[in-house]
């Protein structure tokens, strides 16, 4: 795996789906010497989409400056946890709709692969729901590793 990917991105957003994520890419890392983003997009506003639900325990009532300062301790607090030297690790936040978002930094930064969780809903339930994991695995302009967390 030794120079196949230089630049991970990770979105978070505090499940325990993408707290395997964060495992799986930090093992990724390692093993290729690698840097890797954590990166939470914070909704603009509450959708119907699927996108803005919640999950990562932030309250929709906060401002979004509010849950901004929230996932970058949330997040910078991730990055304490691990100690690897060959595997520098950065943190962003963005405002947004999620899936754009994590498909635009990794379009205009030129991430080499995203590592996401990803819930499992299946094709069909997937798709009405129009999770983000689904949305970046058809828009990204690089590969998307998806991960279930383990049960």
């Amino acid at each position: 795996m030794i120079g196949l990917y230089h630049k991970i991105l990770v979105p978070y957003n505090n499940t325990p789906q993408s707290n395997s994520a964060v495992q799986h890419a930090y093992k990724m890392a390692v093993a290729a010497k690698a840097s890797m983003t954590l990166f939470h997009v914070v909704p603009e506003a509450p959708s119907d989409d699927g996108e803005a639900g919640g999950a990562d325990g932030f309250k929709r009532t906060n401002s979004i400056k509010e849950n901004k300062d929230k996932a970058k301790l949330m997040l910078d607090q991730i990055k304490r946890s691990f100690s690897s030297p060959d595997v520098k690790i950065d943190i962003a936040v963005a405002t947004g709709k999620p899936s754009h978002e994590v498909c635009k930094k990794a379009k205009i930064e030129g991430y080499d692969v995203i590592v996401m969780g990803s819930r499992g809903l299946g094709k069909i339930p997937g798709l009405l729901s129009g999770s983000v994991s689904s949305k970046v695995s058809r828009n990204a302009p690089c590969p998307v590793i998806l991960i279930h967390a383990a049960n």
